[in-house]
């Protein structure tokens, strides 16, 4: 059972020390952050970060691991809970958009967002499937039920409407507010029965 605590107290550290990491990132930009930045953030020393972590490579991969982990436990629960079906598309699209507005609110955004291109991009790649994975299982189960129609499976509905979210990304990020309800308007008609 000590084990165990032990366990979930690391796991703990380490996603307490990404939290701190990210907000270190958008301030500073990855680039220009050093692990000494990132180190006095989590508030350590640089050798007791390296006790978690190899480099900042691996840490900006851990903290996409951990945004996406979030993510999914978030979209679950948004789609849990019933509704009306703009009122759940719409949940659920703010949980896929979630990480743009903190890196929108960032001087160093358009960095941030390239490095979903290069250093996190396996890591991105794997979050944003298990995402669409579990919205296409959702639509699967409302289309069981008859609430919902699709246009083919329920995998190829989530690829368009999360293809579409992804337009979203892109500034001025200032419209999303205005963007996300009226995408869910859309295709809360498209799917209407």
């Amino acid at each position: 059972m000590a084990e165990i605590s032990t366990l979930d107290k690391e796991q703990q550290k380490q996603a307490a020390i990404l939290d701190a990491a990210m907000g270190v990132f958008a301030q500073y930009g990855y680039r220009k952050t050093s692990m000494e930045d990132l180190a006095k953030a989590a508030g350590m020393s640089r050798p007791a970060l390296y006790q978690y972590f190899r480099n900042k490579e691996d840490i900006a991969c851990s903290l996409t691991k951990l945004f996406y982990d979030r993510s999914a436990v978030a979209m679950r629960a948004a789609l849990a809970v019933e509704g009306p079906l703009v009122e759940v598309l719409e949940r659920s699209f703010r949980v896929k958009l979630a990480g743009v507005e903190v890196i929108a609110n960032s001087p160093h955004g358009d960095e941030l967002m390239e490095l979903g291109k290069s250093v996190s991009a396996e890591q991105i790649k794997t979050g944003a499937a298990q995402l669409e994975r579990i919205f296409a299982d959702w639509l699967d189960q409302k289309a069981g039920q008859g609430a919902l129609a699709l246009e083919g499976t329920a995998q190829d509905t989530a690829r368009v409407i999360f293809s579409a979210l992804e337009g979203l990304k892109k500034p001025p990020f200032d419209r999303l507010e205005k963007d996300i309800p009226a995408t869910a308007r859309l295709f809360a008609r498209a799917l209407q029965v």
